[in-house]
């Protein structure tokens, strides 16, 4: 999920949960988690090791005042679902 997309959804999702972004970093973070590589090579094996580390990052390193597990499996979901499809 790019850093752009989840944005998005976190704006949605402050929208609604009635909170606010506190850390444009934990975005950039998990987003950076959930593609990471090291030397080209993916070190996730497949799309929910990947759906892992975005929700580990986004619950330890919280984007927002509040709600940020509910945040974190919904980015979650939106991710796996999209990979799912492609």
């Amino acid at each position: 999920m790019r850093t752009e997309q989840l944005l998005i959804v976190a704006q949605r999702f402050c929208e609604t949960h009635r909170v606010r972004i506190v850390n444009y970093s934990a975005l950039v973070a998990a987003s950076a988690a959930a593609h990471a590589r090291i030397d080209g090579i993916a070190i996730h094996d497949n799309i929910y090791q990947a759906a892992a580390s975005l929700i580990d990052v986004l619950t330890k390193v919280e984007a927002l005042s509040g709600n940020n597990k509910e945040f974190a499996a919904i980015c979650a979901k939106i991710y796996l679902d999209s990979q799912e499809m492609a």
